[in-house]
């Protein structure tokens, strides 16, 4: 008891008193809680460790409480989000555009090397590389007999009409119009800068002329009616051409009448709609092209219609390119973004409405309360079945200061012979798999690689049509980041001369827009305009859908 009194006056401190006290002490103090003054302090530990959770499930009540209320105070202040968001919201424009998958692209391998995939149930196709360059594949019987002549039917049972016509006198007045000095003029067809125009320059230029394909004879016959070149040599000097008035150009050019066989391109074509609704063999066939490409189905069902082309016996398509160069600055024009590069006579303005729309705009048509962009008719294209794009009734900022937006450009094209043509018709790739490209190396010694009437003997390689044959080539480059990159120019291609008989194709061209944002933008708008149309919504200019279910007796 002695040894605990004289600890006593410790034993005022709390229970849990720094460990380094005298055990024997402390146990003592502890134990005789009889004569202490803090009998409070010595409650067993459970009691204490009670007391500390309560406090500290307060807190956190509290705290649970607070982060509620404040939610509860988000959600009702701006309503459902699910709901209509009412016209003054959505004037302030769409939200930010999904990011896109990268672009899927089938490898080549090698020249000949084929793979297995299947496309249809219970039936294997095998895909054969032609060539690296362009990226181009063959698929023999991708269509049955029975769906090539389904396809053929109801192209004749919607009418065809012709792919390219002669411009009109408003053109040949526009032409003559031109802010452009002759001196400028040269200089701008003089590409190697020597100061001499060639032959094989100014027939690299003559795609821009009025429609016709020009021929080095032609050129010559043309120099001596209006008297160009004195001396015969076929080569115009700065003098010799600054001497020469256009006028007279644009004089002998309309004087000479055009036959089909002088054109760029000599066929008849029409627009097959694949959208949700068409004939069944139509979805097919687009489900079966969303398979082979493995790109994503908004990019698909989005893309142009089926075109159907006839070449009759002496048909032709010069050769070309499906898409042209990426220039930013051609945004709000559809005319202009979309226009074929090497061939801008097609009367095709390659623009679809999407399901939804109620009309069918032509050029110029305002389609909502912003100013539509300008509209203008490619050199030398006649009025022709041109559609804009309605994006929404507000200015994008993304898309400039347009009301309307381009169907984006041809990544890759998909190409089905409908037929077996008697004589030629072969689809012509000049340049493939060169080791370079060189678009004056094309005219060499008067010989024309792009003439597919005369010279698509000399192509590097040929495709026959086969009935039921699909091929399929990518018309740009990757750019390293998953999406379009530059025009291939490898993919130049064209239609030989048809020798024998008729030659019925078909095209599906997979549009896509080089920039990825606008891509997603444009997507984004679709899928917008699909809900609020509604599923009864049918756009006039789908007469085909009248033939869905029309057969052909095999």
């Amino acid at each position: 008891m002695a040894a605990a009194a004289g600890r006593r006056p410790e034993a005022v401190s709390p229970q849990w008193a720094p460990p380094q006290h005298d055990p024997a002490g402390a146990a003592a103090g502890l134990g005789d809680c009889e004569d202490t003054p803090v009998r409070p302090l010595c409650k067993p530990r459970g009691i204490c460790s009670r007391a500390y959770f309560l406090v500290l499930m307060v807190f956190v009540h509290l705290y649970l409480g607070n982060v509620l209320a404040l939610l509860l105070f988000v959600h009702y202040s701006n309503g459902d989000d699910s709901s209509d968001p009412g016209p003054q919201r959505r004037a302030q424009g769409p939200g930010p555009a999904p990011t896109l998958a990268p672009l899927t692209r089938l490898e080549g391998i090698k020249v000949g090397y084929e793979r297995k995939v299947q496309l249809v149930a219970d039936r294997d196709h095998f895909i054969r590389t032609l060539s690296l360059k362009p990226l181009l594949f063959e698929i023999p019987g991708f269509l049955s007999d029975e769906e090539c002549r389904l396809i053929i039917h109801l192209a004749q049972m919607k009418g065809l009409q012709r792919s390219q016509i002669l411009p009109t006198e408003e053109y040949e007045e526009a032409m003559g119009t031109m802010q452009i000095s002759q001196l400028d003029l040269f200089q701008l067809l003089d590409q190697n800068h020597d100061g001499r125009l060639q032959l094989h320059e100014v027939l690299a230029q003559t795609r821009l002329g009025n429609g016709r394909w020009m021929t080095p004879e032609n050129i010559q016959e043309m120099y001596s009616a209006i008297k160009a070149d004195p001396d015969g040599d076929g080569v115009l000097s700065r003098q010799e051409f600054s001497n020469m008035d256009l006028r007279d150009f644009h004089k002998y050019m309309r004087s000479h009448k055009a036959e089909s066989s002088q054109l760029v391109r000599n066929s008849h074509h029409t627009w097959l709609y694949q959208g949700e609704g068409a004939h069944h063999v139509m979805r097919a066939i687009r489900q079966r092209v969303l398979r082979l490409t493995r790109l994503s189905p908004e990019i698909v069902e989005l893309s142009e219609p089926l075109q159907v082309v006839r070449y009759g016996e002496g048909g032709h398509y010069h050769a070309h390119v499906d898409s042209g160069p990426v220039y930013p600055e051609t945004i709000c024009s559809h005319t202009k973004l979309v226009a074929n590069e090497s061939v801008p006579f097609e009367t095709s303005c390659r623009q679809v409405p999407p399901t939804g729309l109620s009309s069918t705009p032509r050029p110029g048509t305002p389609m909502t309360q912003a100013q539509p962009c300008p509209v203008g008719l490619p050199l030398g294209m006649g009025p022709g079945e041109c559609w804009a794009i309605l994006v929404s009734p507000w200015e994008h900022p993304q898309l400039g200061t347009c009301s309307t937006v381009p169907l984006p450009y041809s990544y890759m094209t998909v190409l089905f012979y409908l037929n077996n043509v008697t004589g030629g018709g072969e689809t012509v790739f000049p340049v493939a798999d060169n080791r370079t490209y060189d678009e004056m190396s094309l005219i060499q010694d008067d010989v024309d690689l792009r003439d597919t009437r005369r010279h698509c003997d000399k192509g590097n390689l040929r495709v026959k049509p086969r009935q039921g044959t699909a091929v399929f080539w990518y018309n740009y480059l990757p750019d390293g980041q998953g999406w379009v990159g530059d025009v291939d120019d490898y993919s130049l291609h064209g239609g030989c001369l048809v020798t024998r008989g008729t030659k019925w194709i078909a095209n599906n061209w997979i549009n896509v827009d080089p920039s990825r944002a606008r891509q997603a933008l444009f997507q984004q708008e679709m899928a917008r305009l699909a809900r609020e149309s509604g599923a009864d919504s049918q756009p006039e200019w789908a007469l085909d859908r009248a033939y869905r279910d029309t057969r052909v007796e095999l």
